[in-house]
């Protein structure tokens, strides 16, 4: 689709009328002499964003050793096909077990990959998550940890708040002071902190220490919501994550019972939390496939938020959040097309283009 001109309509930007030059970019200056794209019937968006994914991995098991040597280059290029052939053409990958993770990523040629923000290794607590998957901090030592385990190109740092403990449950790995150092130390290179939050404690104490994004947040409160939109801060609840959590579980269990209360909760707080200044992130993490992230919009459904706030939370909302512009000449020419303005419609694209290079092309 490069040298063309492509004229279509969004909600967000309105008519529009671009070209796709020689090297995949959108231009406001398209030449003359290019021929016009047919789009085919349907709704255009940027492309859906993916805003907790792990490229390196399908499922925990996957992350094994620090090697490069195992096939992890082959895997993050297969995911990220994956994501592409669903139309999912922006990703925030929120952690790896393996340095090399980012570099990998960012290597691929950006026509075989989503846009990618990424974060570095796992920054949790002594024996505080899976065993050799994260970096281990001391008490005290998180601002200096992020630091140094943070590769240069990351623009993420990620964090494990919290972990179950046998016959006590999910304890938090950080105190608020521990907390806002850490979050002080990343934001002076650049970079956002994303945490997985799961006990109770953990929501309020991360959000007032100034993270940036909540990853699942069972356990947020009303004025946690408010504080976090005040400034803009963002919620990935993966509320299929934490489903499939539960069933694995055991609804019995007392894991089970925690997760669902937390769900419960979430419920509570989700139809209100764009109206409270919060970004709403939808995200696979290791529970549903690469690029399955509409899967996830219909879970944010049925805890009661709006369609048209979550058609928002899978495409143009986290792109503003994230800083990567829709349609904007000099950037890559994203879009896909879809069916039509609703939640189900975004399981279905017949058209998909990244960089200005046709992936997916179902158009009747």
């Amino acid at each position: 689709m490069r040298c063309h001109v492509v004229r279509f309509t969004t909600e967000d930007h309105g008519p529009l009328t671009l070209g796709i030059d020689a090297a995949g970019l959108w231009t406001d200056r398209p030449d003359r002499s290019w021929p016009e794209a047919e789009l085919g019937d349907g709704v255009v968006y940027p492309g859906l964003v993916d805003g907790h994914a792990h490229l390196t991995s399908n499922e925990v098991s996957d992350m094994t050793g620090t090697s490069r040597d195992d096939g992890l280059a082959a895997r993050i290029a297969r995911h990220a096909s994956s994501q592409l052939a669903h139309g999912v053409l922006l990703v925030a990958d929120k952690g790896t077990h393996d340095p090399g993770t980012v570099e990998l990523t960012l290597d691929l040629p950006p026509e075989q990959r989503p846009a990618a923000q990424l974060a570095g290794r796992f920054l949790a607590g002594v024996d505080g998550y899976y065993p050799h998957l994260a970096v281990e901090v001391a008490p005290g030592g998180l601002a200096g940890a992020v630091d140094a385990a943070t590769p240069e190109q990351a623009t993420w740092v990620k964090l494990i708040g919290d972990w179950p403990r046998r016959g006590v449950g999910a304890v938090p790995s950080f105190t608020e002071a521990e907390l806002a150092a850490g979050v002080a130390a990343a934001h002076a290179s650049g970079r956002r902190v994303a945490i997985h939050t799961a006990a109770p404690e953990t929501p309020g104490r991360a959000v007032r220490a100034g993270v940036d994004s909540i990853e699942h947040g069972l356990f947020l409160t009303e004025d946690d919501l408010l504080r976090l939109g005040e400034r803009g801060g963002a919620w990935v609840p993966t509320v299929r994550a934490m489903e499939l959590l539960v069933a694995a579980l055991g609804e019995d269990s007392s894991g089970g019972r925690l997760l669902r209360e937390g769900l419960d909760n979430v419920k509570g707080l989700l139809p209100h939390a764009a109206a409270a200044g919060v970004v709403i992130m939808a995200g696979t993490d290791l529970a549903l496939g690469h690029g399955e992230v509409a899967r996830e919009a219909k879970g944010l459904v049925a805890c009661g938020m709006a369609e048209a706030d979550v058609l928002i939370a899978l495409t143009s909302g986290p792109r503003a959040y994230l800083g990567e512009p829709a349609f904007a000449p000099g950037s890559c020419a994203d879009l896909i097309v879809v069916p039509a303005a609703d939640v189900a419609s975004l399981a279905m694209p017949r058209l998909v283009v990244r960089c200005g290079r046709v992936v997916v092309d179902a158009r009747v």
